[in-house]
């Protein structure tokens, strides 16, 4: 009998083929490894189906869940294949721990028990150190964060400061460790997919909605948007064991040097790296940020503008060349725009989402120049708030580049939801406002288009009006925030059905920031997926940043 184990892998760090190498030594199988672009097949052969079976249930005990595996299966096949997969020497990326490391270093019986430096040629930091066990050392650390102290530690890749959640965490830009999963589940809004990304072997931060209490300048703080991550290496995991039988199950971690008396200096890691990021949908999982555990590719030494070069490594990921592709650009930083790709043509700006004011006055001015509703929106809305209108009217801006993420914090700024000058922190006050908004449907906010010289552009003031109608019907903060977002998304659906009746266009990309925004990213993913064959990076932050491609001229 002759059994194959596909998976649907997206990843070239070569862990689910070292572990299947592996784990068929430990059996008197013929086996062969075939992989064909991001699709890893596994064959093997026995008469023996009990044998069979034994293999079957060891791989996936052995095997941990990923954020890059999205499909496995198993079949009867009648032969095996002639061709087979070689295993590359390429350096091995640094990977948390495997479930065989792990199993060994809980063991109390193995050597390696609480052996933080204990790594296999799956999973660990390349870092050495003696082979004893550090559960003494661990013990006390555990009892300082437990005594309200804040403790120093020395990670496989880099310093952090932890401690209880308390007033400690005030002015701090922290994340939360938790011992497992459940706490995770019991104390945010995390969805089930967002749980079982936060188990795999990557174990990345997600950012969540948290009912924690606890004191921060003197007050309660709750439904914060904060990041959470289950313990990256052995130090912080065997920490949080520890901590756990103190009952301790959430503790914070953060870069920002605080003062502290005790250290734990066991680890002199190689390098600081910073551990990735996620956001998560029911179909899709992106990374925002990091690096920790990611073999990057090298994209080639063409330099190009940063959401330029995002878009052409989505298509040199998934090897879309051949492909009419359409680019969604949609970065907090840079520009914001959809692009089309063809093979013959090369790359079109079908849509621009740029635009310039220089106040909050020019702003309401340029509305009620529009028509007769603008006038009588703005003076409505004057007579609604007249202190506020006074105040931002005063309002001028300091920018250069303006996009989708800075008209939302124009909106922000209008409509009374922030103070700040600054339309990036106004905008953040916005989408946070979105994040923690807890119904299914917001109101619908206008974004429409204009034509400006024969090129398509967005109207800014559109959808600054629209906003601003639901803000003088009463709509509360939340709902109106999270509509503003919503309907963006909606437009983007929208277009892309246009493009693809007008262009026959095959595949779509989305690159930039704003896919950070769970609520973005999550409708996105749902509504685009039903009529696009819908891409993102592989293993690539979503938003370019240092990303090059040697490719095709553009534009």
């Amino acid at each position: 009998m002759i059994l194959e184990f596909s998976f649907n892998y997206l990843s070239s760090s070569l862990v689910y083929e070292k572990i299947i190498l592996r784990t068929a030594k430990l059996f008197s199988l013929e086996s062969k490894i075939v992989k064909n672009g991001d699709e890893l097949f596994l064959y093997v052969e026995s008469d023996d189906s009990d044998e069979l079976e034994n293999f079957a249930n060891t791989l996936s005990l052995e095997l941990p869940h990923s954020i890059f595996l999205h499909e496995t299966d198993a079949r009867v096949v009648d032969e095996m294949p002639e061709e087979f997969f070689v295993l590359p020497e390429v350096p091995k990326p640094a990977i948390p721990f495997c479930p065989q490391c792990l199993g060994e270093v809980m063991d109390e019986s193995n050597e390696n028990y609480y052996n933080i430096f204990h790594e296999c040629e799956v999973c660990g930091y390349s870092v050495e150190g003696e082979k004893k066990s550090y559960k003494e050392s661990l013990v006390n650390i555990a009892k300082s964060i437990s005594d309200d102290l804040v403790v120093e530690v020395d990670t496989f890749y880099g310093k952090y400061y932890l401690g209880k959640l308390d007033e400690k965490c005030n002015g701090v830009d922290f994340d939360i460790i938790s011992y497992d999963l459940d706490t995770i589940a019991h104390y945010t809004n995390a969805t089930n997919s967002e749980i079982v990304a936060l188990g795999t072997i990557e174990k990345p931060l997600i950012k969540l909605t948290t009912n924690i209490k606890f004191k921060m300048d003197f007050e309660d703080v709750k439904n914060e948007l904060i990041r959470f991550k289950i313990a990256d290496d052995f130090v912080l995991h065997l920490l949080s064991q520890e901590l756990h039988k103190l009952g301790i199950n959430l503790i914070f971690i953060t870069k920002e040097k605080l003062p502290c008396n005790v250290q734990l200096d066991l680890v002199k890691y190689k390098k600081e790296s910073e551990p990735i990021e996620v956001v998560v949908s029911d179909k899709h999982i992106v990374i925002v940020k990091g690096e920790k555990g990611l073999p990057y590719d090298n994209l080639g030494n063409k330099a190009l503008i940063p959401h330029i070069g995002a878009f052409f490594s989505v298509i040199k990921e998934h090897a879309l060349f051949d492909k009419t592709v359409v680019g969604v650009n949609i970065s907090k930083e840079y520009h914001n725009d959809i692009l089309v790709y063809f093979k013959k043509f090369g790359t079109i700006e079908y849509l621009s989402f740029e635009f310039k004011f220089h106040s909050i006055k020019e702003v309401l001015d340029s509305i009620i120049r529009t028509d007769e509703t603008g006038a009588k929106l703005v003076e409505n809305f004057k007579n609604k708030f007249p202190k506020h209108f006074e105040t931002i009217s005063d309002i001028v801006f300091d920018e250069k580049d303006f996009n989708v993420y800075k008209l939302w914090g124009i909106i922000a700024i209008v409509l009374g939801y922030s103070k700040e000058k600054d339309l990036t922190k106004s905008a953040k006050i916005l989408e946070n406002s979105a994040s923690l908004f807890l119904g299914t449907k917001g109101p619908r906010i206008d974004y429409k288009l204009k034509s400006i010289n024969s090129k398509v552009y967005l109207d800014p003031l559109m959808t600054i009006r629209t906003a601003m109608s639901f803000k003088l019907a009463q709509i509360d903060q939340l709902t109106l925030c999270y509509g503003v977002i919503e309907s963006f998304v909606e437009f983007i659906s929208t277009q892309l059905d246009e493009i693809k009746a007008e262009m026959k266009s095959d595949a779509v990309v989305v690159t930039g920031s704003l896919l950070e925004n769970r609520h973005l990213f999550s409708k996105l993913s749902k509504e685009v997926s039903v009529n696009h064959n819908l891409y993102f990076n592989k293993e690539l932050p979503v938003d370019g940043k240092n990303i090059q491609y040697g490719g095709n001229e553009l534009f």
